[in-house]
């Protein structure tokens, strides 16, 4: 049975290094450098999260993504832990290695058990409840058909409000986007994520 250190069976991407250079501090902004050191201390680390160094590369735009980014993941009305079990069932469906190590490390501090964060990595499991099962039904088809089947909008409107249903679509597409900006960029995970 896959550990929970490890990665579980997928069609993961595993970058060989980085496609771009690091950030050089002279060219990091005050700005940027403030948000970089406030990252390592949120994540109580002491060097930079690889892909903070790669989104700094945003310029003006970078702290106003990562304050967009600190609402759409801490605040908002859809449960921490859901959101946690949704962005790894999206990682594992973009093969986003980093994704799913650090949210595996976000699912554990919630209290989300070895086996749920697990079955996060599947087509259908067995642990799923319908209202999950639901859930993920509508991930994937925002990731294969671009939107949710009015059928799976149906289901879905079961568990989650109008507003939930929004910061739903909106949660998914932004960890599509960061997942696929990660890959493409080569981004890779720190040391002490998962076991090689």
């Amino acid at each position: 049975m896959t550990s929970i250190h490890q990665l579980p069976q997928g069609n993961w991407y595993i970058p060989e290094g980085s496609n771009l250079p690091d950030l050089p501090i002279q060219q990091q902004g005050l700005l940027q450098r403030i948000l970089l050191k406030v990252t390592r201390k949120k994540a109580k680390s002491e060097s930079n999260l690889n892909v903070f160094l790669m989104l700094a590369r945003l310029g003006a735009i970078f702290p106003r993504y990562l304050l967009f980014l600190s609402h759409l993941l801490m605040k908002g009305k859809i449960s921490r832990i859901d959101k946690e079990l949704l962005i790894l069932h999206t990682a594992w469906r973009l093969g986003c290695v980093y994704e799913w190590g650090h949210h595996v490390q976000m699912a554990k501090e919630l209290g989300i058990s070895d086996e749920d964060i697990l079955s996060m990595a599947s087509s259908d499991s067995i642990h799923w409840s319908e209202r999950i099962r639901t859930l993920l039904k509508s991930v994937d088809e925002l990731i294969d058909n671009k939107r949710i089947s009015t059928e799976t909008w149906r289901a879905l409107s079961i568990y989650f409000n109008a507003d939930q249903l929004v910061e739903f679509c909106m949660l998914i597409g932004h960890y599509i986007m960061v997942a696929i900006t990660i890959n493409s960029t080569g981004v890779c995970l720190e040391a002490g994520y998962l076991e090689s």
